[in-house]
């Protein structure tokens, strides 16, 4: 049964290669004639040929590789070589690769023994385009130092940046990640086996990311610049494994290690004469200067196993025991030697450190043929042991180190949390056509550093399945959560991170960061109702039609401030026709809706505290439809594909008081995918087939906050003008494949 999200894939994929279909066996003379020899024989395939893409599209290359204009090759391989089935050693070689001519391309290669060893190599390359819409005025795009041109003139506003415009050039958002993997395993003999594999990936590229210089909200000047991605990650897996009779058992061990090849990105400050700076922040002096994600390593020790005590009841749990550790040596206060900086840094680094610890057992059992029972508890536990130090940070590079007293004088937080959930399900054939189940979830959850101590949550499910002829099954399922959780301590940040010095200042209105009735979602109690439909028809036997229907009810009934309430609905609608042995054909409607209602309070720009609400809607409607018809005439394979698709976005804002607060809705967001796919393969003779595709895709989309957004039309913040994306391409290719035995 095809999916909205299968077809979506299909009309994205890369090269519009081959079917990858299984390879073709010989047909037998007798049905009946078929025996391991044939099923074991060697089938490889081989295809080349030559692809064309209608027009560049920087963002239609997305995973793809597909972004320029013009011809590509098309090159997958799927070759294996085994010995004789007579030979009975076992011994093989295997090499399968997809879209080897672009830069999406995957290639593997394995050698081993059946039964005894095996050794494999991976390589696979993935790019991701997120725009070439943007500009930008600095220069080194990709590296750690940015520059402003000579001749810049800088302003506290970008109004008054004369050379902007004569300053830009074009900024190509995008990154490519590539990796290897080398792997090994051996079976050990008596029930034993070993299995190690060592990957290691390169991720390359920039990515947009926002910038500060100032210290408060009147101040405060921003850019968005390039941050070079330059990532190293290194990751080792080991497992040592025993399957018996009755129980398996597995020990493992993984380290990952991540490198960011630079830790920090510096900026030339294209402002200037903003009130509140103090000297020698401006340009051509000042610059700025952000860390980077910081260098880190993880390890994990695992030992998980199963044990069929009956035929009837099993038991299986894991247990991990992890180390997070990040010890990357901290940067300067502040990149401008004019600010002056009285205290030093703590330490020389966090010495970050989170221990974890992940449980899960699961019993399940069934003790008589109608009923079944399964219980499960999990534990998961985050320990952060990172030491606390008072840092008296500077502000965005703009200002004085301040003294202990001050609002920037603060301790950092190791937040943690430990999760114990528990979950029982059972399930009984009330009669043979109509099957009742029902569940049971607890879960507690405790963190630290946070404004709500411990949160609990119950969870009753409940579902009904019946069938009353063969042509129909469906069914119903309910659920209701409710989430409780400790007094909720508005004024934790302050108390726990703010110096004894600075809290002694303040007025007990004063310790809350936020509105003291405002409440984060996650932590606010809340109740949840889910509600789904779904059901299975078949007519006829060439009809098969089906539905799923799910509706979720959010209410967070204590906030007054924050998230109110939200749903989510979903409808899917699937069908399939096989009218012929040769003839399949499919289609699906899928609707989905996610609704969210807000409470805010404005009282920082009129002091009279003007209440607001927001409601959020988004709609996604996607249609498909498919057919293909095999062996036509005994030599040709035809189908096509259709998918379209369209988002919108709305948010409505309200206010209790339009004269001191004015407000009115926001544009609304829309993206439209439409996209059409068609192939087909021609058998010339046994082992030669021609192969075509051919591929149309339509986006277009619609965003406020990048339509119509250019560098200088907010007056404090320099952007990149980058715009939603939008596209027409066609792609067209043509291959040759060669099977052989």
């Amino acid at each position: 049964m095809c999916t909205a999200a299968g077809a979506a894939f299909l009309l994205s994929s890369p090269a519009l290669l081959a079917q990858n279909s299984a390879p073709e066996v010989p047909k037998q003379t007798d049905k009946n004639s078929v025996s391991l020899p044939d099923l074991t024989q060697n089938v490889s395939e081989i295809e080349v040929g030559v692809g064309a893409v209608s027009k560049d599209s920087f963002k239609f290359g997305d995973y793809t590789g597909l972004e320029q204009k013009g011809a590509y090759a098309v090159g997958n391989v799927d070759i294996l070589r085994r010995e004789a089935y007579d030979a009975g050693t076992g011994k093989y070689w295997s090499l399968t690769g997809t879209n080897l001519g672009l830069r999406s391309r995957n290639l593997r290669g394995e050698i081993g023994t059946q039964g005894d060893y095996k050794l494999w190599y991976e390589y696979d390359q993935l790019p991701k385009f997120q725009t070439d819409s943007a500009k930008t005025v600095f220069s080194g795009a990709g590296g750690k130092n940015l520059t402003l041109p000579a001749g810049w003139v800088a302003a506290d506003t970008t109004a008054g940046m004369t050379q902007l415009d004569s300053s830009l050039q074009d900024l190509n958002v995008k990154h490519e990640r590539k990796s290897q993997t080398f792997g090994f395993s051996k079976v050990l003999g008596n029930n034993w086996d070993f299995k190690a594999s060592f990957r290691n990936e390169t991720k390359e590229g920039t990515k947009i990311t926002g910038a500060v210089i100032g210290n408060n909200d009147d101040n405060a000047r921003s850019v968005l610049i390039p941050e070079p991605i330059n990532y190293l990650t290194d990751q080792f897996d080991a497992q040592l494994g025993y399957t018996g009779t009755k129980g398996q058992m597995q020990v493992a061990y993984y380290l990952s290690i991540f490198r960011n090849r630079n830790n920090s990105l510096t900026w030339a400050n294209p402002y200037a004469g903003v009130a509140g700076w103090d000297p020698g922040v401006d340009f051509s002096d000042g610059m700025g200067q952000l860390g980077l994600s910081p260098d880190n390593r993880f390890h994990q020790l695992m030992v998980s196993g199963g044990y069929n005590f009956t035929e009837k009841t099993r038991f299986t749990g894991n247990l991990g025991i992890g180390r997070m550790l990040q010890d990357q040596s901290f940067l300067p206060y502040t990149i401008n030697p004019a600010l002056a900086i009285t205290t030093p840094l703590p330490r020389t680094s966090l010495d970050g450190r989170i221990n974890t610890t992940q449980l899960a057992l699961n019993l399940s059992s069934r003790p008589i043929p109608k009923l079944t029972l399964n219980a499960s508890y999990r534990i998961d536990d985050r320990e952060n042991r990172t030491p606390r130090s008072q840092y008296i940070y500077v502000g965005a590079d703009s200002q004085n180190q301040e003294a202990v007293d001050s609002e920037r004088a603060r301790t950092n937080l190791p937040y943690g949390y430990r999760q114990n959930l528990l979950k029982l399900d059972a399930g009984y054939a009330i009669f043979k056509q109509t099957k009742l189940g029902v569940g049971y979830d607890n879960s507690e959850v405790r963190r630290t550093f946070s404004e709500v101590d411990k949160t609990k949550e119950e969870t009753y499910r409940a579902e009904l399945r019946y069938s009353p002829v063969d042509m129909f099954a469906g069914g119903m399922r309910l659920a209701r959560s409710d989430r409780n959780g400790s007094e909720y301590h508005g004024t934790t940040s302050v108390l726990n991170s703010n110096s004894p010095e600075f809290i002694a200042t303040l007025a007990p209105g004063d310790l809350f960061r936020s509105n003291p009735l405002l409440r984060k979602f996650y932590l606010a109690d809340r109740t949840r109702n889910k509600l789904g439909v779904f059901g299975s028809l078949t007519p006829i036997d060439p009809l098969t039609l089906t539905l799923n229907a799910d509706y979720t009810a959010d209410d967070y009934k204590k906030s007054v401030f924050g998230l109110i309430s939200g749903t989510v609905a979903s409808y899917a609608l699937d069908a399939s026709l096989t009218p012929g042995e040769n003839v399949t054909t499919y289609a699906f409607y899928n609707y989905q809706e996610f609704k969210s209602n807000l409470n805010g309070q404005d009282d920082a720009a009129t002091g009279t505290g003007v209440n607001w609400s927001a409601r959020q809607r988004d709609r996604i409607d996607t249609i498909g439809l498919g057919v293909r018809v095999n062996s036509i005439g005994g030599k040709l394979d035809v189908g096509g594909e259709y998918l379209y698709s369209r988002s919108a976005g709305n948010i409505d804002v309200t206010s209790g008081d339009p004269v001191l607060l004015p407000v009115s809705p926001l544009p609304e967001l829309v993206t439209r995918v439409n996209g059409i796919r068609l192939y087909g393969k021609y058998k010339v003779d046994q082992s030669m087939s021609v192969r075509f595709n051919y591929l149309y895709k339509n986006l277009k989309s619609t965003d406020w906050a990048l339509d119509g957004v250019a560098p200088a039309t907010v007056a404090e913040v320099l952007t990149t003008g980058e715009r939603a994306p939008r596209y027409s391409v066609h792609v067209l290719g043509v291959s040759l494949v060669y099977r052989y035995w």
